[in-house]
């Protein structure tokens, strides 16, 4: 049958035709890589999956990226999201583990306060509660194209600060405690070019908090407007959870975040990421 697809909505699609748990052809390999870099977003439903299984589909993307949880780096195959601890017991929502997991309910893309961030992201649930958890996502680069040529033009060349550190301060958790030291931070460009297909895009999110040479007032305003460009409701995909989805995207376009749900149940996502490259400034608006 091969890959075919169908739109989810405004953004992403569903694929079919193909079975990730076995062999895949190196033609339909090729057809999903180049798919999810179009749509951003690519989901499969009713493939539930081994540990193994979705880090090997991760391998296929490319170089996994070195994942930090709480603690320090760990392996791919514990790179769980989970407000359950090592005995099976859900933490309290004061836990400090599960308060860690709320910096994922504000807009973003994986790993950009890195000097090099994710590209791709593979996620799947494990357990899910019976309500709330969902993840929403949104285009960064339909965003760009909604804007005016004058405003593009002056978003090229900004660049802008994503601080872990900021984004859990105003959640009242101080990161040098968890990292000891102080928490990661990087300056990208806000305009990018995506490398392998050329296309322009927005690269803010909710974790942004400064733009070089722009006094802060102006940056926080800017990043505001840009970010609720981004996640207009008529431009987001809402995913409702099943066991057996697998969600693929694109960092390099796309912004997500989860909704919160009861944190009294229990909740586990797996999720591999792909080391990336450092992002190129966009060079025409």
């Amino acid at each position: 049958m091969g890959l075919e697809s169908r739109r989810l909505g405004a953004i992403g699609v569903e694929a079919f035709g193909l079975d990730l748990r076995r062999e895949v052809s190196e033609a339909d390999w090729r057809a999903l890589r180049e798919l999810v870099m179009q749509e951003g977003l690519v989901l499969f439903r009713d493939q539930p999956m081994e540990a193994s299984v979705q880090i090997e589909l991760g391998r296929r993307f490319g170089e996994l990226e070195n994942i930090t949880i709480d603690e320090g780096p760990v392996d791919a195959s514990k790179a769980l999201l989970t407000n359950v601890d090592p005995q099976g017991r859900t933490r309290d929502r004061d836990d400090l583990k599960v308060q860690l997991l709320a910096i994922n309910e504000g807009w973003h893309s994986d790993s950009s306060f890195r000097d090099v961030p994710a590209s791709f992201s593979l996620f799947s649930g494990v357990t899910l509660p019976e309500e709330g958890g969902d993840t929403l996502f949104a285009s960064q680069q339909v965003a760009w194209d909604a804007l005016p040529p004058e405003e593009r033009a002056m978003l090229i060349g900004l660049r802008g600060l994503h601080d872990y550190e900021q984004a859990y301060a105003i959640r009242g958790i101080d990161m040098t405690s968890v990292f000891g030291g102080a928490a990661p931070s990087a300056t990208h460009p806000i305009a990018r070019r995506h490398p392998e297909t050329g296309r322009t895009g927005l690269f803010v999110s909710e974790h942004l908090f400064a733009i070089e040479g722009m006094p802060a007032e102006e940056a926080k305003v800017l990043i505001r407007r840009l970010v609720d460009l981004c996640v207009n409701p008529g431009r987001v995909y809402r995913h409702h959870w099943s066991i057996g989805d697998l969600l693929i995207w694109d960092n390099r376009s796309m912004l997500h975040r989860a909704q919160g749900f009861d944190p009294r149940h229990p909740r586990v996502m797996r999720h591999v990421r792909v080391a990336g490259s450092e992002p190129a400034i966009a060079a025409t608006s």
